[in-house]
């Protein structure tokens, strides 16, 4: 996959260790098609795993904390 034909892209990363996401989207979407992807995105995780869509999850925030070891 070339970096030009991406639409919208999902990345965790760590930085300055902490363990943050970004969201990247073509500049030739519109906002509804931007929305359209990412919900078909969301659609696709919670179908792969059930438990990470859970009708209770309400709140997303930029940061992700460190897996427990």
């Amino acid at each position: 996959m070339s970096k030009g034909n991406v639409l919208v892209s999902l990345t965790a990363s760590r930085e300055k260790g902490e363990i943050v996401y970004r969201v990247d989207c073509s500049s030739d979407l519109s906002k509804e098609e931007f929305e359209y992807y990412l919900t078909e995105i969301i659609k696709g995780v919670c179908e792969w795993n059930e438990p990470v869509c859970e009708e209770t999850m309400r709140s997303f925030n930029g940061k992700i904390k460190p897996k427990k070891k």
